[in-house]
């Protein structure tokens, strides 16, 4: 059953199972709910080999509901600082485990496979710890208006923090697809040692088979009975289960960049939105425009008309005037005082 560790948050079921080389069962211990098994077995909880206990940045919950409130600018500053502490830890851890990669397939007593188990359980609590805190922000960043004059910084801060979370995985991932790769050719070679002549057909078949089968195994052993054949198939069949392993590593770190990748998209449609807000703004500024410039017109055509038709009202007034006079003038002619 596939599993995706980073996808779930606190609750998971086991991923890893044992070890690269040394499958191992461990005691679950809690870390708020179980986490998946990761490599050596361990729960994220748990720090196997007395390592310290790692306790990953906490920050401060924060209420969204009816009243919900988001955080003021320096609040979200140190956040992203914190988690930005908390990505290099993870450098760290991704430098030490390369290094175990190359210990684990030279080593024979099982003590670098037993380190590198330890370091990617920590890698995968942490993974699962920055996603979360980073989530967190996109929450508070998504919930920030404009009242609040901090969304553009918030959102360039969180593209900024998010995009480094995303090159610090993509490099994990890019390192643990070189080491299975190694393993693979390791299991060639093995193969090889039991099977002088076989053709590189056989030796890719023999990478890609189940060495976990039994029947696979013993038909291998039973073809080579020379007295290394029992110890190299079983170096075999511990390197196969180790690619297994780092297969379902690969496919965790995967799912976990298109968790990041969702939430850029997730945050663009926001800025979509305001964007889409604001032309529809300036769409509504410009009919008003269009819409004032014509009253503004329709007024002056009306003073227009206004002085037209009065000039027309005084024009017929003097016509009247001067009718009535011319008339009375006649009149007054045609009929002389009486002497």
């Amino acid at each position: 059953m596939s599993y995706n560790p980073y996808n779930q948050g606190p609750s998971a079921e086991a991923g890893y199972g044992g070890g690269y080389g040394q499958p191992e069962q461990h005691e679950m211990q809690s870390y708020g709910q179980q986490y998946g098994q990761p490599y050596g077995g361990q729960s994220y909880g748990q720090q196997p080999y007395g390592a310290p206990q790692q306790q990953p940045y906490d920050p401060p919950q924060q209420q969204y509901g009816s009243s919900a409130t988001v955080l003021t600018q320096n609040q979200f500053l140190e956040r992203v600082s914190a988690i930005r502490q908390e990505i290099q830890g993870l450098t760290q851890i991704i430098r030490r485990v390369e290094s175990l990669h190359h210990a684990a397939l030279s080593s024979t007593d099982g003590h670098a496979q037993a380190e590198l188990d330890a370091e990617v359980a920590k890698s995968q609590l942490k993974n699962t710890a920055i996603k979360d805190q980073i989530q967190s922000l996109k929450t508070d960043t998504e919930r920030t208006t404009a009242e609040h004059g901090t969304f553009s910084l918030k959102k360039r801060q969180f593209d900024s923090l998010n995009n480094d979370f995303k090159d610090t995985i993509q490099k994990f991932l890019q390192e643990e697809q070189a080491y299975r790769q190694r393993c693979r050719e390791q299991i060639m070679r093995q193969y090889r040692i039991v099977n002088e002549n076989a053709t590189e057909a056989e030796l890719q078949q023999a990478a890609d088979a189940n060495w976990g089968d039994e029947g696979i195994f013993q038909t291998a052993l039973r073809s080579n009975r020379s007295g290394r054949a029992s110890e190299v198939l079983g170096n075999v069949r511990a390197r196969h289960n180790d690619m297994m392993k780092i297969e379902q590593s690969i496919n965790d770190l995967v799912d976990l960049l298109d968790i990041l990748n969702q939430l850029i998209v997730q945050q663009s449609a926001i800025i979509e939105d305001v964007a889409q807000k604001a032309e529809q703004t300036t769409d509504h500024l410009g009919n008003a425009n269009t819409q004032i410039q014509t009253a503004v017109k329709s007024a002056r055509n009306r003073r227009k008309l206004k002085w037209w038709c009065l000039g027309i009202t005084i024009l017929i007034l003097i016509i009247i005037a001067v009718g009535v006079g011319v008339g009375v003038s006649v009149v007054q002619k045609n009929n002389p005082p009486a002497q």
